[in-house]
């Protein structure tokens, strides 16, 4: 009997599943193209099993696992410098590789434990950075160096509402024209080779939550609030210079 997908069982041990699965029954015959095949398959398995109206308890618990994330640190002496719900302009793609479901690159940050897909932390932070460096703020120092280390915590950020009758993710084609050969691309091979990838639906709302120490002279709370909000604005994750990864606020 075929194990069903859906928000109950853990995305992870299913994509294993399916993958030894796959590798047993081709005994060590199968081709790229094969395993190709087979990821955009599970992605597709994936979008029918991540309705909006399916994800809602499971959106509750993990809002209210962030909050019990912030309020721990404020007791800490932390003060929350942005905590916000910002809805998706445009489509999240966001670790195109991740440790969690290769070989079969899903395209999209999977966290095991809440069965979502999620903005990392590191993600979240090198984007602020970015921004910093770009804006030359007195911010960019409180965000860690080689010496000294971060006044500024980013928690991973997760999505905590999606458009009603949508599927929370979305399977999404890239199409490069080249291959690799020894190192070099080769013009005389070039042709478009559809790779499907999973990305996180516009419309989704994820909660992002940033705090950081009271002592800071030099960055300002509106300072770097005005910091994270302009990461934000430029984009997170992958493909970010053809759109994808843009929020706004929807408080």
């Amino acid at each position: 009997m075929a194990l069903e997908l859906s928000p109950g069982v853990n995305v992870v041990s299913h994509l294993r599943y399916k993958l030894l699965k796959f590798a047993y029954e081709r005994r060590g015959e199968a081709t790229k193209d094969d395993l190709n095949r087979l990821s955009r398959e599970v992605m597709l398995e994936i979008e029918r099993a991540f309705s909006c109206e399916a994800l809602t308890p499971l959106f509750r618990a993990v809002d209210g696992h962030v909050e019990r994330a912030v309020k721990a640190l404020e007791e800490l002496g932390y003060a929350a410098i942005y905590n916000r719900n910002l809805g998706l302009m445009t489509r999240l793609a966001i670790h195109l590789r991740s440790p969690y479901t290769s070989p079969l690159e899903l395209g999209t940050s999977w966290d095991p434990y809440w069965n979502l897909p999620y903005i990392p932390a590191t993600s979240l932070k090198g984007a602020i950075r970015s921004a910093a460096e770009l804006t030359r703020t007195a911010c960019l120092r409180d965000l860690g160096t080689l010496g000294e280390a971060s006044s500024v915590v980013v928690l991973d950020a997760y999505p905590i509402l999606c458009p009603r009758g949508r599927s929370l993710v979305t399977v999404d084609i890239i199409n490069p024209h080249y291959r690799e050969v020894e190192g070099e691309v080769s013009e005389v091979e070039s042709r478009p080779t559809p790779l499907a990838m999973l990305t996180v639906t516009s419309g989704a709302a994820f909660r992002i939550a940033i705090l950081a120490t009271r002592r800071r002279p030099a960055c300002t709370e509106e300072a770097l609030s005005r910091l994270v909000s302009e990461a934000l604005r430029r984009g997170i994750g992958a493909k970010t210079s053809l759109g994808y990864g843009v929020f706004k606020s929807i408080e």
